[in-house]
């Protein structure tokens, strides 16, 4: 496995676990390896010098007989409300930049830039929007927004952005930068999204938070934070003192530096690279895949491929040409692809699915909503 290779894969190990805030129909979690574990993949030092071995740590065990148990996020605990600010801030977020091109559901069902109206009723059915009622407090909040527009008859009404969607140049760069990955939040509850998102909307404007889940949709105890730009997220990553969680340290680290972390931790041979590359949704395109093969793996055989480039110094794999990911070719199942964006959620299930909407885009809360 050559260099490039290694950090591909610890991007894309580091993708595959990932929840967007808000999720279309629920779909199943890209699938990683279980041997990624939290404890793992976060030995190294965090930036701000915290200690990782005060953190909360997870103690929630995966149910692989009924995964949807593993998935604490209820929305339905949160209090009825017609709150029209508050109603306002979900359904924009949902058309927003941050997240409308990386939502499935919303790109398709609006046909992207081509700004389809979509029935206020569809939009209403979504997890996250349930607690807003009656139907008609949803509807007169949303004719006041200065960034959609609501058309049709009583009862019918659609709803569309006032300016389409334009694809940005870089936009997916940019809000990697703006990332964050932080650690130590524990096991999940019902109200975990909602406390998180009150937690970082203190510290600034947050485009969107993702929950960290495995691939059986357990909350791993780490986020992905996206801030409005990169200065406030370097901000937050250098706050003295660091902020707390419950008067727990947290891990705090650029996704960036995340990512480089789990590149040295493969290469060092203590984290296994993932199986899988995550389909990663963005703007109308998806990228990735799983590789060739799926079935059950020699556990130890990954630590014997690491040992033999180990030797090789990542030159061009283990066979010569075109061996396992040498710059001259795929090697053995086929090179790996970025993916669509880097999602933060999981490109390849629906941006809206798992409601770990942490990132509620721009500031907005995360969602996770199903379809009708």
């Amino acid at each position: 496995m050559s260099e490039a290779d290694i950090a591909n894969k610890a991007a894309e190990a580091v993708e595959a676990v990932e929840q967007p805030a808000a999720a279309a129909p629920e779909a199943a979690p890209e699938a990683a390896p279980e041997a990624t574990t939290e404890a793992a993949e976060t030995t190294a030092a965090a930036t701000n010098g915290q200690d990782d071995k005060k953190i909360i740590k997870t103690t929630a065990k995966i149910d692989h007989d009924n995964r949807q148990k593993n998935n604490k996020f209820d929305p339905s605990t949160r209090e009825v409300s017609d709150d029209p600010v508050a109603i306002r801030k979900q359904v924009e977020f949902y058309f927003g930049d941050w997240n409308f091109p990386q939502d499935k559901f919303m790109w398709e069902s609006c046909g992207g830039a081509e700004n389809k109206p979509i029935a206020v009723e569809k939009i209403h059915s979504f997890k996250r929007m349930r607690t807003f009622q009656p139907y008609s407090a949803v509807v007169a909040a949303l004719r006041d927004s200065e960034f959609l527009d609501v058309e049709g008859d009583e009862g019918k009404e659609t709803l569309k952005r006032k300016v389409p969607y334009q694809p940005m140049a870089n936009a997916r760069a940019k809000n990697e930068a703006a990332t964050i990955y932080v650690k130590g939040f524990g096991d999940e509850t019902p109200e975990t999204q909602f406390d998180l998102e009150s937690f970082f909307a203190q510290y600034g404007d947050v485009k969107g938070l993702k929950l960290r889940r495995t691939p059986e949709g357990l909350f791993k105890g780490s986020v992905f934070v996206t801030f409005v730009n990169e200065e406030a997220a370097k901000d937050f990553v250098g706050k003295e003192p660091a902020p707390k969680w419950k008067e727990h340290d947290l891990k705090i680290m650029t996704k960036q530096a995340y990512c480089e972390e789990k590149s040295d931790l493969i290469r060092s041979g203590k984290l296994e690279p993932s199986s899988t590359t995550s389909k990663k949704f963005f703007e109308g395109q998806e990228g990735g895949g799983r590789r060739n093969g799926g079935g059950p793996r020699d556990q130890d055989d990954w630590k014997k491929r690491r040992e033999h480039d180990q030797k090789n110094g990542f030159r061009g794999g283990r066979g010569g040409r075109g061996g396992r990911g040498g710059r001259g070719g795929r090697g053995r199942g086929g090179g790996f692809r970025g993916g669509r964006r880097d999602n933060e959620d999981r490109g390849n299930k629906r941006s809206r699915e798992d409601d770990n909407g942490g990132e509620e885009r721009s500031a907005k809360k995360v969602d996770t909503k199903d379809e009708a």
